[in-house]
């Protein structure tokens, strides 16, 4: 029987580089397209899932300076990442149902800073 150690100490990398392809997920692809948008450079993003949550994530993230090109009809998108920061800092943002959007967002937009309002449909003002 092999001996797994109980933890793995990682050094931090200075940065990544390559193609994952992730399945059909809303938590999946909107941390991806938030993750695309922060970094710097573009990045592309292959086969996102379509749903009313990554829209609004889509619609969001535009709506606070992030440029993003949807290929024709496909799914496939291409991201200009904003190195870290916003160009937008004030915004009010309707985020819908879209919980898969709304937290990572909202955490997000917490630690870069602005003036920024966050709500959704009166269910969304109910969930954690």
């Amino acid at each position: 029987m092999k001996h797994y150690p109980h933890h793995l100490d990682l050094r931090p990398a200075s940065h990544a580089r390559g193609h994952v392809r992730l399945p059909g997920s809303k938590s999946i692809s909107n941390r991806t397209l938030l993750l695309a948008a922060l970094a710097e450079g573009t990045t592309q993003i292959h086969d996102l899932l379509a749903s009313d949550d990554t829209h609004v994530m889509l619609m969001a993230l535009q709506k606070l300076g992030v440029r993003w090109e949807q290929a024709g009809e496909s799914q496939d998108y291409t991201v200009h990442g904003t190195g870290g920061t916003l160009p937008v800092h004030q915004a009010d943002l309707f985020m819908g149902n879209a919980g898969t959007a709304i937290r990572p967002l909202t955490a997000a937009l917490a630690v870069i800073g602005g003036d920024y309002t966050l709500h959704g449909i009166p269910r969304m003002h109910e969930r954690p």
